[in-house]
């Protein structure tokens, strides 16, 4: 499809979502759903505005609220109108906020020594104006370039970590908004004074109260709902108490004083001559901090709305919707948001499905800002500060509490770990200390890992040759000369020394029955390193000291390769101690015929009628038997039986050998089974049971007697006692089958 197409399609579905979304029974959910997520995301973004501008920054909370809530509103219809799923919210959240936080804080100490307010409230809003547009590129490029599903994974323990990393930033917060005071050990005597203590303390029995009631009722008014009754309490507590509002304001209970003006102050081009550059580059790293945060909430505001709402959601859509949206708030000299997973699971349980619920949203933020900061000046600070103490108990209730009974000891101390870091350095310092973390436990955990889970011998696995009852005997006793590893999974540093000590321990466990064959199988091999294969040139090394032979089976390409340019296997036809088979059947065939071979069990080839008096028959009566057979000669490579098909004959090996093979999807053949001399083929077609999926087909020129059913039938009315011993060899046969698959079974378990 071209993009033109494309492009039409998506327009024609975009027109029609939004023509759906008019229809009554989908308008008002919407409308509702609308409107009280958008008084939340408003409230929020005045909290997140007070968190910002606290401090030194205070003079200039009303553009901060104007940001956040322009922000809250630009983001909330840029999605509405791009996500892939209708009814998506998004609004700046906690974790980005408490980053912008930070670095305005540090630009703020940075140029207090010789700048005007003015400058340092213009270099702050153009950092979060910068850091917005880059944080919306950013996320714009990644999902333009499908890198969505790439980055769509993270360690658990290191979401935790950042979850209660940003609780605690939030409770910091708490208290720089309601005393402008940052919580720290030096600021413990000040905050315990009667006049702070009463407005943080008021704060934190609101949160407390906030957080009970939100886990008590679900309901989507409970938040605004009990936000406001604060509200309520608060000025009840001021007229009970006689206190006039001036007092209030004056003793810091209240947010402003503010300038007259609207609350919106876009930048000005013209005043970038007084943003100090060399603060905003100096923030680097927290800028760098903020898009992987973004990018951290992205992917997990994602996964659980996907979890919740029942369907997947394109992530490379979302990245782009949330650059879009990113990259025009910044534009608009506004902050950077994200999807808000509860907002927008609780428009589905509304059922305000549709994109005209995100433009509602903006309702609320588009009031804020006609009222202007007359409005904000009545706002308490420990409401405010309530908001952000219960959003940030939440979270460290999540992942410190809870997580204690739900992670393993190791993921919960990565989860503190973090937390630790964030406090003491930063976030990105933090989050890096957790994957460092989370990565050197993944490599101690897998190098735990059998990474040879089946060990074995030539004496209990065998390959899938049919051997007489001599051969298999002396297999039975020599065969420990085979020591076979199969090995699974990523062969890597802290694995390769396991793989290395279990061979040396082999060679050197029994000298009085000395190893020969070292079968390494790597059928389910995923990867190994330049450390495995360091562990393989040193296997090779033992087993040229003992003089033994490597076989290595299934190797793929690269890793044949990999091995060569070790030097385990040679470059060209240099004589060396290893041999290479596609299979493990293959390997070991190779294996027992060399055990054979040394043990002068490899016996001449017999006469079929020879072979007969051997197996079933009495000598006296072969003559009778073969006169039921009809010979037959098969070129090597030709097929005696075609998968699928049925066959009215059983046919007898005198000489020569054949394969029964399977046919798999990737165009490739598994040996199931190898028959040579002295056994039988095809006995369950023989009996009509249904045609089985593999053909057999001659390895080597080799000679058939082949006995068809209406010979058989035959042999019952004229020699019953002839056709009796043969079925009861059948039965035999097919006995040692499954009694040798069953072993197979056992080796593998």
């Amino acid at each position: 499809m071209t993009q033109q197409a494309t492009f039409q399609s998506n327009l024609s579905q975009f027109i029609s979502s939004l023509t759906e979304a008019f229809q009554p029974n989908l308008l008002i959910p919407s409308l509702i759903a609308g409107l009280v997520t958008g008084a939340i995301g408003t409230i929020r973004g005045i909290s997140y505005a007070a968190l910002i501008f606290s401090g030194t920054l205070s003079t200039h909370l009303s553009n901060g609220v104007g940001m956040a809530v322009l922000s809250t509103a630009i983001i909330n219809i840029v999605v509405a109108l791009t996500s892939g799923l209708p009814g998506m919210i998004a609004t700046p959240l906690a974790a980005p906020t408490a980053i912008l936080a930070i670095m305005a804080g540090a630009i703020a100490q940075k140029m207090a020594t010789h700048a005007t307010p003015e400058a340092i409230y213009l270099t702050v809003a153009s950092a979060i104006a910068l850091s917005s547009l880059l944080t919306g590129l950013f996320l714009l490029l990644l999902g333009k370039f499908k890198l969505g599903d790439a980055i769509r994974f993270i360690p658990y323990p290191v979401v935790g970590g950042f979850m209660a990393g940003t609780g605690w930033l939030l409770v910091d917060g708490f208290f720089q908004v309601t005393t402008d005071l940052p919580l720290t050990l030096s600021n413990l005597s000040p905050l315990l004074n009667s006049n702070l203590l009463w407005q943080w303390l008021s704060g934190a029995i609101f949160a407390v109260l906030l957080l009970g009631i939100s886990n008590r009722f679900k309901h989507y008014f409970v938040i605004p709902g009990t936000l406001l009754a604060f509200v309520g309490i608060f000025y009840l507590a001021l007229f009970l108490t006689h206190t006039p509002i001036v007092e209030a304001r004056t003793e810091g209970w209240l947010l402003g004083p503010f300038p007259e003006g609207g609350l919106w102050q876009p930048l000005d081009i013209t005043a970038f001559d007084r943003v100090s550059w060399s603060a905003i580059f100096a923030q680097t790293s927290s800028i760098a901090t903020l898009m992987l945060v973004c990018l951290l909430s992205l992917v997990l505001s994602n996964s659980g709305i996907e979890l919740v709402v029942g369907r997947d959601i394109d992530l490379n859509n979302e990245l782009q919707s949330i650059g879009f949206a990113c990259l025009s708030a910044g534009l608009g000299s506004g902050m950077v948001g994200n999807q808000a997973l509860p907002s927008t699971l609780l428009v589905h349980d509304i059922g305000g499905k549709s994109r005209l619920t995100g433009i509602f949203a903006a309702i609320p933020c588009l009031a804020v800002l006609l009222l202007g900061s007359s409005f904000l000046s009545f706002l308490p600070k420990p409401v405010l500060g309530a908001l952000l103490l219960y959003l940030g108990l939440s979270l460290l209730v999540q992942w410190l509490y809870k997580a204690w009974f739900k992670l393993p000891l190791a993921d919960y101390l990565i989860v503190v770990a973090i937390l630790v870091a964030i406090n003491i350095w930063g976030f990105l310092q933090g989050i890096v200390v957790g994957f460092v973390f989370a990565v050197v436990l993944f490599m101690y955990r897998y190098s735990q890992v059998n990474v040879a889970p089946i060990e074995a011998s030539g004496a209990i696995a065998r390959s899938n040759v049919q051997r007489n009852s001599t051969q298999q005997n002396s297999l039975q006793t020599q065969g420990e000369q085979i020591y076979i590893l199969e090995l699974q999974g990523f062969l890597f540093f802290g694995t390769a020394n396991y793989l290395l000590n279990r061979a040396r321990s082999r060679v050197e466990q029994h000298p009085q029955n000395p190893l020969r064959f070292i079968l390494i199988d790597f059928r389910q091999v995923t990867g190994l390193d330049s450390s495995a294969v360091l562990s393989f040139d040193k296997i090779l090394k033992i087993a040229r000291k003992h003089s033994l032979t490597l076989i290595f089976t299934n190797l793929s390409p690269t890793f044949q390769s990999q091995l060569v340019l070790g030097g385990v296997l040679p470059k060209n036809d240099e004589e060396t101690s290893c041999e290479i088979f596609p299979d493990i059947d293959r390997g070991l065939e190779w294996c027992e015929n060399q055990v054979l071979e040394a043990i002068s069990c490899i016996e001449p080839s017999l006469s079929l009628s020879q072979q007969l008096s051997q197996i079933f028959l009495e000598a006296s009566q072969v003559s009778e038997f073969m006169t039921y057979l009809e010979p037959q000669t098969i070129d090597a490579g030709c097929t005696v039986f075609h998968q699928g098909e049925p066959s009215d004959h059983l046919y007898f090996l005198e000489s020569g050998q054949v394969s029964v093979l399977l046919d798999l999807p990737n165009q490739q053949t598994k040996r199931l089974q190898t028959v040579c001399e002295g056994n039988i083929l095809g006995e369950m077609r023989f009996y009509d049971k249904p045609s089985l999926s593999t053909s057999v087909v001659a390895d080597t020129s080799t000679s058939l007697y082949g006995l068809s059913k209406t010979a058989f039938s035959q042999m019952k009315a004229e020699a019953p006692a002839l056709a009796v011993q043969l079925e009861a060899y059948i039965v035999r046969v097919l006995c040692d089958s499954l009694a040798r698959r069953e072993q197979q079974l056992q080796v593998m378990n």
